[in-house]
């Protein structure tokens, strides 16, 4: 029995879809031609696959098996093309690539654009989410890398490993003047009985230490500590502008908020051995790297490198060690302007 490939992926959009007008539409051909390929298949197979009701389509119990067998199959399929394509050099005009919110954050705005200015004819995209989203994402074949954290995505047999990112060292956050700004020595448990910005779910390899320093937290006053995550937000931006206007406090690298201590908005006031990022660069598992994911991933440690010397150099204008004086990040004074002559003066 020789089965179409064509054939199988019709079957795939019908049962994706549900309806033969809608698989037609998604694979661009008449409603009549996706019918005689479905009948076909089915005549191929020798038994029935769909179940025709006035309520719609739906797969048989045989048709159930046989298509997650022909998606295994399709996959297949499209990777030896991809394969083939690559060999003749046909498959380097297009990546896409996933990031955690704090790379988007920190590495995306120095290495997209040079990636971009160094291959204009490659087609990028870039796509922030949760670092188990985009895992599920280069699964599914939807993303060809994603860069996040390290501990949530090298434990999926799926995913290998490309490269590790150095530790980038992180900072607990708050507002200059915030009652923890003023303290020579502060604790994260001090920390916690403030409301935390969070902007992703944090890895239990992060977790660990905060929920046990949340059992030494005792409240100031009789009034319940907030919740944990007390505001969850979609950005760092937007959890920098809630920190800047309250006693919030969030986690970043100085780099990622260098605008805002500049500006003497917030400060740094805690720096702790576990508070550091810990990104990967991931890709499906065998799955062949094309020119241009290689030189995304080039251009990706290029950018880290440059991240992480940037950090040591704020870290030593910024941060202050528990212990010693904390002074706040002042303004930088407005230049001065020099004299206009007087009128007629050469």
């Amino acid at each position: 029995m020789k089965i179409k490939l064509q054939l199988l992926r019709q079957a795939q959009a019908l049962t994706a879809h549900g309806s033969f007008s809608r698989a037609a539409a998604a694979l661009n051909l008449s409603q009549p031609a996706l019918s005689r390929g479905i009948k076909e298949l089915e005549e191929q197979v020798g038994l029935q696959l769909f179940l025709r009701s006035r309520s719609g389509l739906e797969l048989s119990d045989f048709g159930r098996v046989f298509m997650q067998r022909a998606a295994e199959l399709v996959l297949g399929a499209e990777d030896l093309e991809r394969e083939v394509a690559l060999a003749r050099g046909l498959a380097t005009g297009e990546i896409a690539v996933g990031a955690g919110p704090y790379v988007m954050a920190t590495l995306a705005p120095i290495c997209v654009p040079a990636f971009a200015a160094a291959h204009p004819g490659v087609r990028t995209r870039i796509l922030a989410d949760s670092p188990a989203v985009l895992g599920r994402l280069v699964r599914m074949r939807t993303l060809d890398l994603c860069v996040a954290e390290a501990s949530i995505l090298e434990d999926d047999d799926d995913l290998e490993v490309v490269s590790r990112l150095p530790p980038l060292p992180g900072y607990l956050i708050v507002r200059n003047g915030h009652p923890l700004a003023t303290k020579a020595r502060i604790s994260l448990a001090d920390a916690l009985e403030y409301p935390f910005a969070q902007v992703v779910m944090l890895p239990p390899r992060v977790l660990k230490p905060i929920l046990a320093s949340t059992r030494l937290t005792t409240p100031r006053s009789r009034t319940a500590p907030p919740p944990f995550p007390a505001i969850e937000c979609p950005t760092l931006e937007l959890a920098a502008k809630i920190v800047a206007k309250s006693d919030a406090f969030t986690f970043a690298t100085l780099g990622m908020l260098s605008d805002e201590i500049e500006r003497g908005e917030i400060v740094p006031v805690l720096q702790e051995p576990w508070m550091h990022s810990s990104w990967a660069v991931v890709r499906l598992r065998k799955r062949t790297m094309s020119p241009a994911m290689t030189a995304f991933v080039e251009q990706l440690e290029h950018a880290h490198g440059e991240v992480l010397r940037n950090e040591e150099r704020l870290r030593a204008r910024w941060y202050r060690t528990p212990g010693s004086d904390r002074a706040p990040v002042k303004r930088k004074a407005a230049r001065a302007r020099p004299a206009r002559p007087a009128p007629g003066a050469r």
